[in-house]
């Protein structure tokens, strides 16, 4: 699709979203030679999506590293020289920057603890090689450079962290002044040094990791989620779909609480894949349906074993021995295996897609149906909120997916609902006008939702006429009805199900789910850190939340999703209206402030993106998982009507869902294996009823030091965060004791790690696990993310805690730990280089008064220029003649044939591609109210909101000692 024309105020035209969707794969072939019947018929993959294609090559990704990273270790060459300790941070240093002044009337930050001394020297492993994994432990490394079997512990000097051994002689450092913030041994003079200290590794330049997901008998350890990999389906169902915590299952409960970690699974159904991987395959069995365990009713799978000559197969979840069906069975080889098991993708794929037979089918698979409701307020029509909407709703209705199925229906509304009949004699639309908000209600049954491709001509000429009309009756100061509109549009697709998107500007004042401004500032922060409801509002807001509530379990019940889009100026109480799309699997999408210049293009292409990604309607998913497991919960964006399954009216692929697993019986022996498989059934957009299986099959074992060496920290994260999001939406979760809950959490970990891993070291260290080294720098990232944060407005807070619930592995690190890049190093990079180069450290002291850095957080690219960038370089890339012409919050980089310029773009599409988001661009320079946000995602640096890195790992250490003590 070619990008439309581009927005007013000089905003280039947004990239475009996908590209041609690509055939699934090739039936299975026929089977020679065999009395086994052929296999079921195969449907190739009707469509294969990948992430909008704003450039066609995706950055390589290094393999990961066959051993342990160790930090630091000797001089380097040419003699010891430390680098410089970082200056206090109300003062530049030599060539960096000073954060700007705490917001919300802070005072001046503390003193840096690093300044003045050296660093001090880090410690050498002990000598002799690693051990071994035990018995029955990790299975063999990948053969294509994924991560080893087992890893040693990160090792540091106290008050870094070390094994009490030195097998090099110390190297000389200065003498320095006695620090009381820094933790130190009685008599020792070593410091950290805060380059050698533990961050996300960036390696660009290398190849794509290729994973196989088992080698041989065994599953391989997945690579970090936050890298670029392709995944090969060798038995286990890519860490895509399904990531667990742990890549070792713990065989008692008692093991996994004796290792303080959790247990679960992040699932993300229909997650895109990766340029190179191969599409799942569907399979069709007829109107006998796929092969389940009579039991369990687990599908059949990789992990099933054959006995009895074919006759009869034991389910891997439950252990029943069920019949094959005749016209199913095939004969054994040698091995124990079906001959033909190469051959069929569900004895051999960890995911296989099924066609559901009429069975599986409550009524006829309902056709893709969106009604757009737009805000036609005075706010919103003098802000151009209502312009932007109309003309992005306006340019997407061609890339709507659903061919002539697709159904459409419109509504505007301001103090009261208006309809529009686009079914009519005249062919002219027809406005139905419903004033009785409280109790609303659809005036027809038909025309409200029409076919796009009967209709399309009318509905774009009155989108376009819409702002208009309105833009001399819209009252000032009056407020919306977003309550009403949501009731009245369920009403409208009571029959079909579908999709309402709300793009709303007021505050609901008005009818149905009225809500009241909050006393004070409207969108100032909300309460302090000892606040017991850090989202709630005064007045009548705990009713309106409990009249939300109910009106999603309503649209949920006739399956419709419903998402938001807020182009707000000031508060709109979204707390009490979270749970919308939390309750039908929609979104939040928030523009605060909204800008018409600089907004619109965001929200087109996040409109676009969300109309045509892969997505699934009237879904079902449920969770099994071998005898002796059971799942404890799940969070994400949902709603349940029975104890094991998750209802999901709408579901895409940027959503996924947390597991939480629990013990009830101890597991199979040392070195056997426990499975989970996630099952989805659900509708696609082209009216066929499908059932997704991803299966996957994890060792067990006994060991505890194996469950630390197959750790997935980026799974970890997202179960954390999952269940903190989950707390603040529900209430009751003050943000002192959600904050110092993460702490615990990191505390435990490496204590127990420390008490039952590492009992040789000495008391006065601290060890990293090596699959948890970077545990402490995350668990810092939360604190000051703003999901925590006390000055966070409680709009901004509600958007945050409904994203977090559905984000996947993969996103949920950038978003509390962004990526810094130097933009104007760019043109010395080599043409053959990646797009994106090495980032660099979340600190104030890597930044330079004459550059110019590009911060992303998978969701806002924030380009901060320094006082003194030259002007040359300003002028290339932002037609401005020097830093003081600068607008304040300006838009995109322009659109040049520069190097500079061109290598900016490029990286920036890189990035978007990767996000699958046009992630909107603000430009910042020195003084700009917006650099405060810039300075708070500089997590390592002591900020308002919590202490720096390296005061933080003493923390811990602190912490840890105390335990023991």
């Amino acid at each position: 699709m070619q990008p439309g024309p581009p927005p007013m105020g000089g905003q280039p035209p947004p990239p475009p979203m996908m590209g041609a969707p690509s055939a699934g794969g090739p039936p299975p072939p026929p089977l020679a030679g065999q009395s086994a019947p052929p296999p079921p018929q195969s449907v190739p993959q009707q469509a294969t999506y990948s992430a909008p294609n704003y450039t066609p090559a995706a950055p390589p990704v290094p393999p990961m590293s066959a051993a342990p990273t160790m930090y630091g270790g000797g001089p380097p060459q040419g003699g010891y020289a430390p680098p410089m300790p970082p200056p206090p941070m109300s003062m530049p240093a030599p060539g960096g920057v000073a954060p700007p002044p705490m917001p919300y009337g802070a005072g001046a930050p503390p003193q840096n603890p690093q300044q003045g001394g050296p660093p001090g020297m880090l410690q050498p492993p002990p000598p002799g090689p690693p051990p071994g994994p035990p018995p029955g432990g990790m299975p063999p490394p990948p053969r294509q450079g994924a991560p080893p079997a087992t890893s040693t512990a990160a090792r540091y000097p106290q008050p870094s962290y070390g094994n009490g051994q030195q097998t090099a002689a110390p190297q000389p450092v200065r003498a320095r002044k006695p620090d009381p913030t820094s933790m130190t041994r009685e008599g020792s003079s070593s410091r950290i040094d805060p380059s050698q200290i533990p961050r996300p590794a960036v390696a660009p330049g290398q190849e794509k990791l290729v994973f196989e997901t088992r080698s041989g008998h065994s599953a391989n350890v997945p690579p970090a989620a936050t890298s670029v990999y392709i995944a090969r389906d060798c038995g286990n169902c890519s860490p895509r779909n399904i990531r667990s915590t742990l890549n070792q299952v713990p065989a008692t409960g008692e093991l996994l609480n004796s290792s303080a970690m959790p247990l679960a699974l992040v699932v993300q159904p229909l997650a895109l894949l990766e340029p190179g991987e191969e599409p799942v395959q569907v399979v069709d069995f007829g109107e006998s349906g796929p092969i389940r365990c009579g039991r369990c009713k687990a599908y059949l799978n990789p992990f099933m074993r054959f006995v009895e000559g074919g006759r009869r197969f034991q389910c891997n979840l439950c252990a029943f021995v069920n019949e094959c069906p005749r016209e199913y069975m095939c004969n054994l080889g040698p091995d124990g295996r079906r001959q033909d098991c190469l051959e069929r993708p569900e004895l051999c794929k960890g995911s296989v897609e099924y066609v559901a037979p009429e069975e599986y089918m409550v009524r006829p698979p309902m056709p893709p149906a969106f009604f757009f409701c737009v805000d036609v307020t005075h706010a919103a029509v003098t802000s151009g909120a209502t312009a932007a909407v109309c003309s992005s709703i306006s340019r997407t209705l061609g890339s709507i997916p659903g061919g002539e199925r697709t159904l459409v229906g419109l509504l505007t509304f301001d103090s009261c609902l208006h309809f529009y009949n686009l079914n009519t004699a005249s062919g002219q639309p027809q406005m139905l006008v419903v004033g009785e908000t409280s109790e609303p209600y659809a005036p027809c049954g038909n025309g409200l939702l029409v076919e796009l491709s009967q209709a399309r001509p009318q509905l774009e000429e009155l989108l376009a006429g819409i702002p208009n009309m309105f833009a001399s009756s819209c009252v000032p100061g009056a407020g919306g009805c977003a309550g009403a509109v949501v009731s009245g549009a369920t009403q409208a697709m009571k029959a079909t199900g579908g999709k309402i998107l709300v793009f709303q500007t007021s505050m609901c004042t008005t009818g149905l789910g009225a809500l009241k401004a909050r006393e004070g500032a409207s969108a100032g922060p909300v309460g302090s850190a000892d606040d017991k409801h850090p989202l709630r509002t005064t007045g009548p807001a705990e009713g309106a939340k409990e009249v939300y509530r109910k009106l999603a379990q309503e649209a949920a019940d006739f399956q419709v999703c419903v998402d938001l889009f807020l182009l707000t100026q000031g508060h709109v109480d979204l707390s009490s209206m979270a749970a919308l799309p939390r309750t039908t699997g929609g979104q939040i999408y928030h523009y605060h402030p909204f800008n018409f210049n600089l907004d619109t293009a965001q929200l087109y292409n996040d409109l676009h993106w969300n109309l045509v990604r892969p997505q699934g309607m009237e879904a079902v998913m449920r969770v099994r998982c071998s005898a002796g497991l059971s799942v404890s919960g799940y969070s994400g964006a949902f709603t349940k009507h029975t104890a094991t399954d998750l209802d999901l009216p709408a579901i895409d692929c940027n959503k996924a869902f947390v597991t939480y697993l629990r013990h009830d019986d101890k597991l199979a022996p040392d070195g056997l294996e426990a499975c989970v498989q996630c099952a989805l059934l659900y509708t696609t957009v082209d009216g066929q009823r499908r059932i997704r299986v991803h299966t996957l099959s994890l060792p067990c074992t006994n060991v505890l030091g194996n469950l630390f060496r197959s750790a997935d920290l980026d799974a970890q994260m997202a179960a954390n965060i999952g269940h903190v999001a989950t707390a603040l939406l529900t209430g009751n979760a003050p943000l002192a004791a959600m904050r110092e809950s993460c702490v615990q959490k990191c505390v435990n970990m490496l204590y127990s790690y420390r008490k039952f891993c590492a009992t040789t070291s000495s008391s006065g260290q601290l060890i990293l696990p090596e699959a948890l080294k970077l545990l402490p720098l995350y668990t810092l990232a939360v604190q000051k993310c703003s999901l925590l944060r006390s000055d966070t407005p409680a709009d901004a807070r509600a958007v945050f805690a409904s994203n977090f619930l559905s984000l996947s592995a993969a996103f949920v690190v950038p978003r509390v730990y962004p990526r810094l890049f130097a933009v104007h190093a760019l043109k010395d990079r080599d043409a053959r280089d990646p797009l994106l180069p090495t980032s660099i450290a979340l600190l104030s002291e890597k930044l330079d008064n004459q550059g110019i850095f590009l911060l992303e957080n998978a969701s806002d690219l924030l380009v901060w220029v320094g006082r003194q960038a030259p002007d040359e370089l300003v002028q290339e890339l932002f037609s401005a003649e020097s830093v003081n012409d600068l607008q304040s919050g300006t838009s995109l980089l322009t659109q040049g044939e520069g190097p500079n310029v061109a290598a900016a773009n490029a990286m920036v599409n890189e990035i978007r591609r990767q996000r699958c988001s046009f992630m909107r661009t603000r430009v910042v320079k020195r003084g700009d109210p917006l650099e405060v946000a810039f300075f708070n995602s500089l997590v390592e640096d002591r900020l308002a909101s919590g202490m720096s890195y390296v005061e933080f790992l003493c923390h811990i250490h602190r912490q840890i000692q105390n335990k023991f003590n």
